[in-house]
């Protein structure tokens, strides 16, 4: 067998992959998010979301890293040897817009990076106006 190895071959092979999480994990979102609303201080432990996957489905720690994504401020706290308390901290009033604030670090003598505040450098207006401005061509091509 012998043939030359190109770039349409390569991604004839690829298998097909979807864009972002099922649809049907958008309930399972919602209801995670309502609850640590309700909760509020509280939060809500691991077991109780891997308890009930009919209401917040086999991996909620999917929906809270897509809710962090999505710019909501969820702290974990370890409550036991496997089990952690999710802690809605700031709800993002935005979010569609999936970019977060960036953070400022300051570089020590040492050149190790030390967190400092965590200061948004620009407003969530301005992070949308750049998402929705329209994306320049590529300049290049997969063809050989």
């Amino acid at each position: 067998m012998n043939s030359t190895l190109t770039l349409e071959k390569v991604a004839e092979s690829r298998p097909p992959r979807g864009n972002g999480p099922p649809s049907r994990t958008r309930s399972h979102y919602e209801r995670i998010l309502a609850l640590l609303r309700e909760r509020g201080p509280n939060g809500v432990l691991s077991s109780e979301l891997y308890d009930q996957p009919h209401l917040f489905g086999r991996s909620p720690r999917n929906r809270v890293s897509e809710l962090r994504k999505d710019g909501h401020l969820i702290q974990t706290i370890p409550a036991g040897a496997s089990v952690i308390r999710y802690v809605l901290t700031h709800e993002n009033p935005s979010p569609t817009l999936r970019r977060p604030p960036q953070i400022h670090r300051a570089r020590k003598s040492s050149g190790a990076w030390e967190p400092q505040s965590i200061v948004p450098t620009k407003s969530w207006a301005e992070w949308d106006r750049e998402r929705n401005q329209p994306k320049p061509e590529a300049e290049w091509s997969l063809t050989p």
